[in-house]
């Protein structure tokens, strides 16, 4: 189970592009993350959302982590998870590195670390593309299948009705219409 959060009070990508003054590229943080590095306030929001699972987590993106002074992705013994923060080039700066990314699939999941792009031409010219790192991964002990999801519930139930429905033309419960 997931959380999905997103609050910023400004995203100043648009000011560190075009604007020249530093104090444009300032963003103000509101208490939201000061309480998402405490572990207490984590399992209250999951308590509030009815969430009960061991494996839970707040994914919280657009978030640069400041990687260079030793900020990890991964807060709340790995309650709270930080993707997507500083892929764009001026983040690099603040971040030291160009993002995360979080993969997830029915093994796990995974976070992975991007070192920053450096050009096309240094690209074409020594054969490598974009560098990543895998900073943390989490396998479940049993593979999440589409029968383990809410559309997976739902679709044993369409299987069942339509067995039901295949059982009651066979006794002649209901007839097939016939045309002429």
């Amino acid at each position: 189970m997931c959380l999905i959060l997103k609050n910023r009070l400004a995203n100043t990508t648009f000011e560190r592009y075009f604007v020249e003054d530093n104090e444009t590229h300032k963003e103000v943080k509101d208490i939201y993350y000061q309480l998402i590095n405490d572990e207490n306030i984590v399992n209250k929001i999951f308590k509030m959302f009815g969430i009960e699972s061991e494996n839970a987590h707040i994914i919280n993106g657009h978030v640069p982590i400041h990687h260079t002074e030793g900020e990890s992705p991964i807060k709340c013994n790995g309650k709270v998870i930080i993707i997507d923060g500083g892929f764009s080039q001026p983040y690099h700066k603040v971040t030291g590195i160009a993002g995360y990314t979080l993969i997830y699939n029915s093994y796990g999941l995974m976070l992975t670390a991007h070192e920053p792009f450096k050009s096309v031409d240094d690209t074409i010219r020594n054969g490598i593309d974009m560098q990543t790192n895998r900073v943390a991964s989490e396998v479940s002990q049993k593979r999440i299948l589409v029968g383990d999801t809410d559309n997976g519930k739902e679709i044993r139930e369409n299987i069942k009705d339509l067995k039901e429905l295949i059982q009651a033309y066979r006794n002649g419960a209901i007839r097939q219409n016939q045309r002429p």
